[in-house]
């Protein structure tokens, strides 16, 4: 039986790991090919290792690609890949667990940033606005020991954040589909469980996956459960909280705090651009989608994928298989 073919559309993947595909497959990389030759391969292809989508796998380039069996995405979230287009033969696997430790990491230098105000203290000691004293009021800085702290989505950032959160002696409060089986985490499923984890947290970070159940999961209505000091961190997806009604929010609610890493889309892609002035908003904290990156930079990204792959290659079943009904949405959304 021949090799099957494989394509890489992206320089992050190292040599030694297109040696160890290589070893199953012929590899091909999109950049090395010119349009007229990656347009006559397409329709042989077997498997896509893809970051971003890239603008040459068109409908109708996807449309000639019969054999096509396996998408493997190096990013942790699948919500770029257009699942409306792709043939209900083919396999596609996120990334997950490939950048859990760090973003968790950031997820809590988030948390931590909102909860000791370290931005309005550095901002006011800047513009001469602060003297030193040796006593705060109540609400200057947030302890979070013992606090309770929710997790909205208990995979691999999930369970990550809430191991650091041991440390600080937080109780966790762990949201997800499936119950949670964890000593130290109390586990909540559905919508009741939704509504009791931000009403009874101090601090809620979210870590879901962007699908057609979870966009702008954070509402008007969720947001008006929560404790009106609580702390909101995201570092998922932006249209996981609706930005409206987190601007409003935080206008109305000036001890309420949002911190994140990620953005709100604009015309299918991920855009600083926001529709309110949320900058202007001293409870509001936000930083340009670095989280994920610096994950990317360890190389964890790449070989999770690569090993993925392999797996598939060598006649085993891959991980994180996701279930295209999901994704299935009008526009796909880029990263």
């Amino acid at each position: 039986m021949s090799r099957p073919n494989l394509l890489i559309t992206t320089d992050v993947v190292d040599p030694g790991s297109i040696r160890a595909l290589s070893k199953y497959a012929r590899v091909f990389s999109s950049t090395a090919l010119d349009e007229a030759s990656l347009s006559q391969l397409l329709p042989s292809i077997n498997i896509l290792l893809v970051f971003f989508w890239p603008s040459f796998l068109t409908p109708e380039n996807l449309s000639r690609m019969s054999n096509l069996r396996l998408i493997q995405s190096i990013l942790a979230g699948v919500n770029h890949i257009p699942f409306a287009q792709l043939d209900k033969n083919v396999v596609v696997c996120s990334n997950a667990g490939a950048y859990s430790d760090e973003v968790a990491e950031y997820a809590w230098s988030l948390l931590l940033s909102a909860a000791k105000r370290i931005v309005d203290f550095h901002n006011a000691v800047k513009t001469d606005q602060w003297t030193l004293r040796r006593t705060l009021g109540g609400k200057e800085v947030t302890i979070l020991e013992e606090k309770t702290l929710g997790i909205l989505g208990y995979g691999g950032i999930g369970s990550a954040v809430a191991r650091i959160g041991k440390g600080f002696n937080v109780k966790i409060y762990g949201f997800s589909r499936k119950p949670v089986r964890e000593n130290g985490v109390r586990s909540f499923q559905g919508d009741k469980g939704l509504l009791r984890v931000l009403a009874q947290s101090d601090a809620v970070i979210v870590s879901l996956p962007l699908t057609k159940f979870t966009n702008k999961i954070i509402n008007a209505d969720k947001l008006a459960t929560m404790r009106k000091d609580a702390i909101l961190v995201n570092i998922a997806r932006g249209e996981l909280v609706d930005e409206t009604a987190l601007y409003e929010h935080l206008k109305t609610n000036p001890d309420f705090r949002y911190a994140a890493d990620v953005w709100w889309y604009r015309e299918g892609r991920e855009s600083l651009k926001t529709l309110h002035p949320f900058f202007e908003l001293s409870n509001f904290i936000g930083t340009p989608h670095v989280s994920g990156p610096s994950g990317l930079a360890t190389g964890k990204p790449v070989k999770f994928a690569v090993a993925n792959v392999l797996r598939f290659l060598r006649g085993l079943k891959p991980k994180n298989i996701v279930d295209p009904a999901e994704y299935l949405v009008t526009d796909r959304q880029e990263y």
